[in-house]
C-alpha cells in the first residue's frame, strides 16, 4: 500500500526544508555570482502512462493498476535551474484515467468479488496544472547549461489544480435486425447525481470538477547534447478527493427516487451489478457473475445478474470506501536548452 498522507506529508517538509536551505544558504544563495552563471531555462514536451487508484482500483492490490486499465499522459513544461541543485518547473499534463469493475475485479475474483458483482465503470480526462520544485542529487557548476551533468537522478514535489469530469457508458443495448452489440456513449457522470445528490433525505453534496492536487516525483535526466536532455520520471497525485471516479463513501440511492428526480438513465448508471453484459467490453457476465456470487456465499444455480443481482448486492451496500483516490502518471520528456545562462546583475 502507499505510505499514510500523515508520513507523506512529514516526507514533503524534509524535501521543502533541503530545498529552501540549498536555495538561500549563507553565501551560496540564489543571486549569488555562482548561480547567477549557472542558471538557465528549458522547455519540454513528453507523454507517458497514467494509472488510477481509488474505489475501483483498491490500494491493497495497487500492483495490478501497473498493468490493468492503464490509460496515457501528454505534458509540456518549462524549467528554470536556480541553483547547482534547484530548480522550479511549470507544467501542463492532459491525463485520462481509467476503471473498470469487471477488467480489474476479473484478476482475483476471490478476493474482489464483491467489486467484479458491482460492475462499476469510468473515464476521467483531466487537465494539470502544477508548479513543482526540483532537487537535483547531484551538484552541477560551471558556465550555465554547458557544464550540467550527463546523468541527474532528482525528486520534485509541487502543488497545483486539475479540471476533471468523470463518464461511463450507459448500458449495452442490442440492435433489433443484427443482434449486434450497440455500446452507448460516454456520459458525464456528475449531471446525474449518481450517488443520490440532492434527493429528498439525501446529505450527500455535489462535488467540484476543479480540485487540487500535489504530486510527488523521482526521475533521471540524461543530457543528450548540448541543447537537448532526455528525462523519465514517476509520480504519485495526492489529491484530498474521493470521486475522480464518481464514487464516493456513500449508500445507493432509491432507485425509486433517482428515477422520480433525475430519470431512468440516472438510476441505469447509478447501480450498474443487474448488467449482464459489460458497458465498456461488451463480454457477457455471467459466468464471472457465478463464481463471484459463490464467493458472496450465494448459491449459483441458474443466477444472472439481471435477475439475482439485488439480491446479492443489495441498495444498502456501499458504492465505495471513504478512501481518497489518486492517480499515477510515468513522463519521458525530451527538453531543449534555451539559454546557457541568464544575463542579470548579481544583488550586492
Amino acid at each position: 500500500m502507499f505510505m499514510p498522507i500523515k508520513k507523506i506529508n512529514n516526507l514533503l517538509l524534509i524535501i521543502l526544508m533541503i530545498v529552501s536551505t540549498n536555495l538561500f544558504a549563507q553565501k551560496k544563495g540564489l543571486f549569488s555570482k555562482k548561480n547567477v552563471l549557472n542558471q538557465y531555462a528549458s522547455v519540454g514536451i513528453g507523454g507517458g502512462s497514467s494509472h488510477y487508484y481509488g474505489d475501483l482500483a483498491p490500494y491493497s492490490y495497487f500492483y495490478y493498476g501497473l498493468y490493468t486499465n492503464v490509460r496515457w499522459n501528454g505534458t509540456i513544461n518549462y524549467t528554470r535551474t536556480l541553483t547547482s541543485n534547484v530548480s522550479a518547473r511549470v507544467s501542463y499534463t492532459y491525463a485520462r484515467i481509467y476503471g473498470d469493475d469487471n477488467t480489474y475485479a476479473s484478476k482475483n475474483l476471490e478476493k474482489l468479488s464483491a467489486n467484479y458483482i458491482r460492475n462499476m465503470h469510468f473515464r476521467n480526462d483531466l487537465q494539470e496544472f502544477v508548479v513543482s520544485g526540483i532537487y537535483n542529487f547531484l551538484p552541477q557548476f560551471g558556465k550555465g547549461a554547458k557544464s550540467r551533468n550527463k546523468i541527474m537522478p532528482y525528486a520534485a514535489v509541487g502543488i497545483g489544480l486539475y479540471g476533471h469530469n468523470p463518464k461511463a457508458r450507459g448500458p449495452l443495448t442490442f440492435d433489433n435486425t443484427t443482434g449486434l452489440p450497440i455500446k452507448a456513449k460516454w456520459e458525464a457522470l456528475r449531471q446525474y447525481n449518481t450517488s443520490g445528490q440532492g434527493i429528498p433525505g439525501s446529505t450527500v453534496k455535489s462535488y467540484s470538477l476543479v480540485q487540487p492536487v500535489m504530486p510527488i516525483a523521482l526521475g533521471i535526466k540524461i543530457k543528450l547534447n548540448e541543447k537537448f536532455d532526455f528525462s523519465a520520471e514517476a509520480g504519485l497525485r495526492l489529491t484530498p478527493f474521493d470521486y475522480l471516479d464518481d464514487v464516493g463513501n456513500t449508500s445507493y440511492p432509491s432507485k425509486s427516487l433517482m428515477v422520480s428526480n433525475y430519470g431512468q438513465d440516472a438510476a441505469n448508471l447509478s447501480y450498474r451489478a443487474g448488467e449482464d453484459y459489460s458497458a465498456t467490453t461488451g463480454d457477457l457476465r455471467i459466468q464471472n457473475f457465478i463464481q463471484a456470487a459463490s464467493q458472496q456465499g450465494f448459491s449459483t444455480a441458474g443466477i444472472a445478474p439481471s435477475t439475482n443481482a439485488e439480491q446479492i448486492y443489495p441498495y444498502s451496500s456501499k458504492r465505495g470506501s471513504k478512501r481518497i483516490d489518486s492517480y499515477v502518471l510515468t513522463q519521458f520528456t525530451i527538453s531543449y536548452v534555451l539559454s546557457n545562462s541568464i544575463k542579470c546583475p548579481v544583488i550586492k
